[in-house]
């Protein structure tokens, strides 16, 4: 089995949660609705992995079936809860980078053969846009997009948004993107490239401000001093309102910590102006249950 990082806890569990309450209430809408039947479904799983949540061995405790089964369950990553879904998506698209991973996934998928299921070893940031590219009229889709890091360019979710048809769940790595965000000096270089591209703008320079200290010696040039002026809610109102200005709508933030430090936002924003209504009321509803966690 291809490893992957060891990383997670409580809050993934809960992002997990989250999602796949959504999928579940978003296929009963299509196909309770006769209106809803015309159009064809598809889940897309932008960083798939492998399907599977890392997790230590139970070792001595194997032997005991309810800790089996917790156990099976809580190792279950975002495809694998999407795959279990009933009523299921017509379509399963799931794009991963790493090729050994690709195939864990296919495994997984042969686990369940009435699925419709494609996989892409691919850069997200670069299938992606070839996906939304091959969307036609009668296609809806929920995309979840969680990155590694800052991996995510802003103009894939453009070109999400652009299709009208997409619910997106994306997880904002705050813990990440604030550390590229140093209190006393501007990013340069790469670091300011990767944060643009994130954000699809310049725009987060914002956070910063600078000054000039008058030297004490007068025939020496001031001094310039640089600080972030951005806290926590600035950075994520700036995200939040980049989403709602190409998305229909945009539910409130939905915090996820660890030992009462954020971590992770996960971000929700429809696509269709018809459907976006609902949309948001669900996943409004389930991200507000994040704080009785």
């Amino acid at each position: 089995m291809t490893q992957q990082q060891m990383f997670g806890g409580f809050w993934t569990q809960q992002k997990l949660k989250v999602l796949s309450d959504y999928l579940k209430a978003y296929t009963k809408i299509f196909s309770a609705n006769q209106k809803a039947k015309y159009f064809e479904t598809t889940y897309l799983d932008a960083f798939a992995g492998t399907g599977e949540i890392p997790r230590p061995e139970l070792g001595l405790f194997s032997n005991i079936p309810e800790l089996v089964e917790a156990e099976e369950e809580f190792r279950k990553g975002s495809a694998r809860r999407a795959l279990e879904v009933k009523p299921p998506f017509d379509h399963y698209v799931f794009i991963e980078k790493n090729g050994a991973k690709c195939q864990e996934l296919g495994a997984a998928a042969r686990e369940f053969p009435e699925r419709d299921v494609k996989i892409i070893n691919d850069d997200a940031n670069l299938a992606l846009p070839t996906w939304c590219a091959q969307q036609r009229k009668k296609d809806r889709a929920v995309v979840f997009i969680d990155p590694f890091g800052a991996a995510l360019d802003w103009s894939v979710i453009e070109t999400i948004a652009a299709t009208k048809a997409v619910d997106l769940w994306v997880l904002f790595p705050f813990e990440g993107i604030n550390r590229m965000l140093p209190n006393d000096k501007l990013p340069e270089g790469a670091l300011a490239e990767r944060l643009t591209k994130f954000f699809g703008t310049e725009e987060w320079k914002r956070f910063y401000t600078k000054w000039n200290l008058p030297s004490i010696i007068p025939s020496m040039k001031p001094v310039e001093e640089v600080h972030k002026i951005a806290d926590q809610e600035t950075i994520l109102r700036f995200y939040q309102n980049r989403l709602a200005a190409i998305f229909e709508a945009v539910a409130e933030p939905g915090y996820l910590r660890s030992r009462n430090k954020l971590l992770f936002v996960l971000f929700f924003a429809a696509g269709n102006l018809k459907g976006g209504t609902t949309g948001l009321k669900i996943a409004n509803d389930l991200i507000r249950g994040l704080s009785q966690w």
